[in-house]
């Protein structure tokens, strides 16, 4: 009996040992998605933006406050999430590369791409 449990308790920690350690895994940056229509836009945010057109500017800790952000819109994304967000609405890859810096190492940020009718929003 006793070898039996010997033998099960050694499977149990070689099992264990197998396992995949954790390492350093992607960091990973919280960002809010929407897509507004562009009156939406001109409302909330004041300003214009052409068709095929994007903005980007940073927030304050009172104006990221004042933004209504919805948990369904909100995402955990790693650089590449955030790089293909991004791609999905048309920027370049050098545009891309260069927003996606832009925002992970901004502490608040807002940036609208407007395309038609519509403007896709990401905030950080």
């Amino acid at each position: 009996m006793k070898r039996v449990f010997l033998v099960g308790l050694i499977v149990i920690i070689l099992g264990f040992a197998g396992c995949k350690q954790p390492t350093d895994s992607e960091p990973t940056y919280t960002v809010w998605t929407d897509v507004w229509t562009y009156a939406q836009f001109q409302s909330q945010i004041g300003v214009t933006l052409g068709d095929g057109y994007y903005i980007r500017f940073p927030l304050t800790d009172t104006e990221f406050r004042g933004f209504i952000l919805s948990d369904q819109a909100k995402h955990d994304w790693t650089e590449g999430e955030i790089y293909d967000w991004l791609i999905g609405r048309g920027f370049g890859e050098t545009e891309a590369n260069r927003e996606k810096a832009w925002l992970i190492t901004t502490n608040h940020a807002f940036l609208a791409s407007r395309t038609g009718y519509y403007v896709d929003v990401i905030v950080k």
